[in-house]
Protein backbone atom coordinates (compact mmCIF):
# COMPACT_ATOMS: atom_id res chain seq x y z
CA UNK A 1 0.00 0.00 0.00
CA UNK A 2 3.20 1.99 0.42
CA UNK A 3 3.49 1.62 -3.06
CA UNK A 4 -0.06 3.16 -3.90
CA UNK A 5 0.59 6.09 -1.72
CA UNK A 6 4.14 6.63 -3.41
CA UNK A 7 2.43 6.13 -7.15
CA UNK A 8 -0.42 8.46 -6.62
CA UNK A 9 1.94 11.61 -5.88
CA UNK A 10 3.80 10.64 -8.38
CA UNK A 11 0.61 10.81 -10.49
CA UNK A 12 -0.28 13.98 -8.38
CA UNK A 13 2.45 15.45 -9.68
CA UNK A 14 2.49 14.76 -13.00
CA UNK A 15 -1.00 15.81 -13.50
CA UNK A 16 -0.81 19.01 -11.36
CA UNK A 17 2.90 20.67 -11.04
CA UNK A 18 4.16 22.47 -14.87
CA UNK A 19 7.72 23.14 -15.28
CA UNK A 20 7.99 26.58 -15.52
CA UNK A 21 9.18 28.43 -18.76
CA UNK A 22 8.89 25.00 -20.96
CA UNK A 23 6.98 25.44 -24.13
CA UNK A 24 3.36 23.09 -24.20
CA UNK A 25 5.48 20.25 -26.18
CA UNK A 26 8.42 19.30 -24.33
CA UNK A 27 10.14 15.93 -25.89
CA UNK A 28 12.68 16.31 -23.70
CA UNK A 29 10.54 15.50 -20.43
CA UNK A 30 10.21 12.03 -19.30
CA UNK A 31 6.83 11.65 -17.52
CA UNK A 32 6.69 8.84 -14.66
CA UNK A 33 2.98 8.14 -14.86
CA UNK A 34 1.35 5.96 -12.32
CA UNK A 35 -0.51 2.92 -13.91
CA UNK A 36 -4.46 4.52 -14.30
CA UNK A 37 -7.41 4.32 -16.40
CA UNK A 38 -9.96 7.11 -15.85
CA UNK A 39 -13.54 6.79 -16.68
CA UNK A 40 -16.83 8.73 -15.61
CA UNK A 41 -14.56 11.10 -13.46
CA UNK A 42 -13.10 8.12 -11.41
CA UNK A 43 -9.47 7.61 -10.95
CA UNK A 44 -8.57 4.02 -11.00
CA UNK A 45 -5.30 2.27 -9.85
CA UNK A 46 -3.96 -0.94 -10.66
CA UNK A 47 -3.98 -2.81 -7.50
CA UNK A 48 -0.28 -4.45 -7.21
CA UNK A 49 -1.57 -6.70 -4.08
CA UNK A 50 -4.52 -8.83 -5.90
CA UNK A 51 -4.23 -11.19 -3.48
CA UNK A 52 -4.51 -14.18 -6.39
CA UNK A 53 -4.14 -13.46 -10.18
CA UNK A 54 -7.55 -12.25 -11.57
CA UNK A 55 -8.52 -14.86 -14.73
CA UNK A 56 -10.58 -14.19 -17.37
CA UNK A 57 -13.98 -15.62 -15.17
CA UNK A 58 -13.30 -12.57 -13.44
CA UNK A 59 -14.11 -10.83 -15.97
CA UNK A 60 -17.79 -9.30 -16.21
CA UNK A 61 -18.93 -7.34 -19.66
CA UNK A 62 -16.95 -4.70 -21.44
CA UNK A 63 -17.35 -1.36 -19.76
CA UNK A 64 -15.31 1.12 -21.73
CA UNK A 65 -12.48 1.36 -23.82
CA UNK A 66 -9.02 3.44 -23.55
CA UNK A 67 -9.19 6.44 -25.78
CA UNK A 68 -5.84 7.91 -25.50
CA UNK A 69 -2.44 6.70 -23.87
CA UNK A 70 -0.64 8.99 -21.73
CA UNK A 71 3.04 7.60 -21.69
CA UNK A 72 4.82 8.63 -25.23
CA UNK A 73 2.24 10.72 -25.89
CA UNK A 74 2.16 13.90 -23.21
CA UNK A 75 5.09 15.30 -22.73
CA UNK A 76 3.40 18.62 -20.97
CA UNK A 77 3.13 17.48 -16.92
CA UNK A 78 0.45 19.74 -16.35
CA UNK A 79 -2.11 18.39 -19.15
CA UNK A 80 -5.22 17.24 -17.01
CA UNK A 81 -6.56 13.80 -16.99
CA UNK A 82 -10.00 13.32 -18.87
CA UNK A 83 -12.47 10.17 -18.90
CA UNK A 84 -10.50 7.87 -21.42
CA UNK A 85 -7.23 8.42 -20.35
CA UNK A 86 -5.17 5.65 -19.48
CA UNK A 87 -1.18 5.61 -18.74
CA UNK A 88 -0.02 2.44 -20.13
CA UNK A 89 -2.61 0.99 -21.95
CA UNK A 90 -2.90 1.82 -25.44
CA UNK A 91 -6.17 3.44 -27.17
CA UNK A 92 -8.41 0.80 -28.18
CA UNK A 93 -7.92 -1.40 -25.12
CA UNK A 94 -11.03 -2.70 -23.45
CA UNK A 95 -12.11 -2.53 -19.70
CA UNK A 96 -13.63 -4.69 -18.18
CA UNK A 97 -16.35 -4.93 -15.15
CA UNK A 98 -15.07 -7.29 -12.39
CA UNK A 99 -17.75 -10.18 -11.82
CA UNK A 100 -19.04 -9.28 -8.20
CA UNK A 101 -17.92 -5.49 -8.17
CA UNK A 102 -19.56 -2.60 -8.95
CA UNK A 103 -17.53 -0.82 -11.43
CA UNK A 104 -17.31 2.39 -9.28
CA UNK A 105 -14.72 0.10 -7.26
CA UNK A 106 -13.14 -2.41 -9.26
CA UNK A 107 -12.13 -2.16 -13.39
CA UNK A 108 -9.84 -4.65 -15.04
CA UNK A 109 -7.83 -5.23 -18.05
CA UNK A 110 -5.33 -7.20 -19.93
CA UNK A 111 -1.85 -5.30 -19.97
CA UNK A 112 1.17 -7.20 -20.64
CA UNK A 113 0.06 -11.03 -20.97
CA UNK A 114 -2.03 -10.91 -18.13
CA UNK A 115 -5.58 -9.46 -16.16
CA UNK A 116 -4.52 -5.87 -14.58
CA UNK A 117 -7.28 -5.04 -11.78
CA UNK A 118 -8.09 -1.37 -11.60
CA UNK A 119 -9.63 -0.19 -8.25
CA UNK A 120 -10.98 3.23 -7.60
CA UNK A 121 -8.82 6.00 -5.79
CA UNK A 122 -10.17 9.48 -6.52
CA UNK A 123 -14.04 9.22 -7.11
CA UNK A 124 -15.39 13.27 -7.01
CA UNK A 125 -18.88 11.68 -6.49
CA UNK A 126 -18.12 9.33 -3.65
CA UNK A 127 -20.19 10.88 -0.02
CA UNK A 128 -19.69 7.64 2.18
CA UNK A 129 -16.92 4.79 2.11
CA UNK A 130 -19.19 2.67 -0.01
CA UNK A 131 -19.01 4.69 -2.55
CA UNK A 132 -15.18 4.14 -3.03
CA UNK A 133 -15.59 0.20 -1.96
CA UNK A 134 -17.61 -2.51 -3.05
CA UNK A 135 -16.97 -4.76 0.06
CA UNK A 136 -20.06 -4.98 2.00
CA UNK A 137 -20.93 -9.19 2.93
CA UNK A 138 -17.82 -9.93 1.07
CA UNK A 139 -14.69 -9.53 3.82
CA UNK A 140 -13.30 -12.96 5.55
CA UNK A 141 -11.07 -11.25 7.49
CA UNK A 142 -8.70 -7.99 7.73
CA UNK A 143 -5.16 -8.15 8.13
CA UNK A 144 -3.11 -5.26 9.70
CA UNK A 145 0.15 -4.55 8.64
CA UNK A 146 2.88 -1.51 9.83
CA UNK A 147 2.80 0.68 6.84
CA UNK A 148 6.78 0.58 6.18
CA UNK A 149 9.02 -0.52 3.87
CA UNK A 150 9.60 -4.36 5.80
CA UNK A 151 5.62 -4.45 6.12
CA UNK A 152 5.73 -6.57 9.63
CA UNK A 153 1.89 -8.19 10.23
CA UNK A 154 0.08 -6.99 13.68
CA UNK A 155 -2.71 -9.26 12.80
CA UNK A 156 -5.72 -10.64 10.88
CA UNK A 157 -8.75 -10.49 12.46
CA UNK A 158 -11.21 -13.13 11.67
CA UNK A 159 -14.16 -12.62 14.53
CA UNK A 160 -17.44 -12.06 11.88
CA UNK A 161 -19.03 -9.81 14.39
CA UNK A 162 -15.72 -7.96 14.63
CA UNK A 163 -15.45 -7.95 10.95
CA UNK A 164 -18.68 -6.75 10.33
CA UNK A 165 -18.78 -4.00 12.93
CA UNK A 166 -15.41 -2.39 11.42
CA UNK A 167 -16.69 -2.78 7.53
CA UNK A 168 -19.86 -1.58 8.62
CA UNK A 169 -18.53 1.60 10.21
CA UNK A 170 -16.17 1.93 7.37
CA UNK A 171 -18.53 2.30 4.74
CA UNK A 172 -20.76 4.29 6.35
CA UNK A 173 -18.10 7.08 6.90
CA UNK A 174 -17.99 9.94 5.43
CA UNK A 175 -15.69 11.02 2.05
CA UNK A 176 -13.19 14.09 1.78
CA UNK A 177 -10.75 13.41 -0.67
CA UNK A 178 -9.59 17.33 -0.62
CA UNK A 179 -8.43 16.71 3.52
CA UNK A 180 -4.68 16.75 3.78
CA UNK A 181 -3.36 14.49 6.98
CA UNK A 182 -0.04 14.41 6.37
CA UNK A 183 2.58 11.81 7.45
CA UNK A 184 2.55 12.18 11.29
CA UNK A 185 1.43 9.67 13.56
CA UNK A 186 1.20 5.78 13.31
CA UNK A 187 0.25 4.38 10.18
CA UNK A 188 -1.12 1.01 9.33
CA UNK A 189 -2.42 -1.26 6.11
CA UNK A 190 -5.78 -2.53 6.01
CA UNK A 191 -5.58 -5.67 4.03
CA UNK A 192 -9.53 -6.96 3.60
CA UNK A 193 -9.36 -10.42 2.23
CA UNK A 194 -12.54 -11.20 0.26
CA UNK A 195 -14.30 -14.34 -0.05
CA UNK A 196 -13.59 -14.43 -3.79
CA UNK A 197 -9.69 -14.93 -2.77
CA UNK A 198 -9.03 -11.52 -3.89
CA UNK A 199 -7.59 -8.68 -1.68
CA UNK A 200 -8.06 -5.06 -1.27
CA UNK A 201 -5.65 -2.60 1.32
CA UNK A 202 -5.79 0.83 2.19
CA UNK A 203 -3.71 3.06 4.69
CA UNK A 204 -5.14 3.92 7.52
CA UNK A 205 -3.79 6.61 9.98
CA UNK A 206 -5.57 6.08 13.50
CA UNK A 207 -4.83 9.57 14.69
CA UNK A 208 -6.51 10.81 11.82
CA UNK A 209 -9.36 9.01 11.88
CA UNK A 210 -9.00 7.85 8.24
CA UNK A 211 -9.23 5.29 6.00
CA UNK A 212 -7.91 6.04 2.61
CA UNK A 213 -8.43 7.28 0.51
CA UNK A 214 -10.08 9.88 2.49
CA UNK A 215 -12.58 7.81 4.49
CA UNK A 216 -13.24 9.91 8.00
CA UNK A 217 -14.15 6.58 10.21
CA UNK A 218 -15.87 7.30 13.63
CA UNK A 219 -14.34 7.26 16.68
CA UNK A 220 -16.20 3.83 17.50
CA UNK A 221 -14.23 2.50 14.10
CA UNK A 222 -11.06 3.08 16.19
CA UNK A 223 -11.15 2.09 19.81
CA UNK A 224 -12.57 -1.04 18.09
CA UNK A 225 -9.99 -1.78 16.20
CA UNK A 226 -7.96 -0.70 18.77
CA UNK A 227 -9.31 -3.18 21.16
CA UNK A 228 -9.46 -5.66 18.73
CA UNK A 229 -5.51 -5.56 18.14
CA UNK A 230 -4.75 -5.03 22.26
CA UNK A 231 -6.59 -8.50 22.41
Amino acid sequence: MAKRALLLAVLVASMAVGFGGCSLFQPNVVIDWVNFVRFGGITYLASFDTGRALQPADLGARFAAVRFRLDGNVHDASRQTEDGDAAYLDAGTPVYRVNGYAPTFRLAAHQDGRIVLFEADTNPHAKIGADLLDISGKVQSITVTVDTSGGASVATLADTHLITTLVSLLLSAPVDQSRQSGDSGARYVLTFNLADGTQTSRVYLPDAHEVGRGILVPDAFVSTLAAALAR
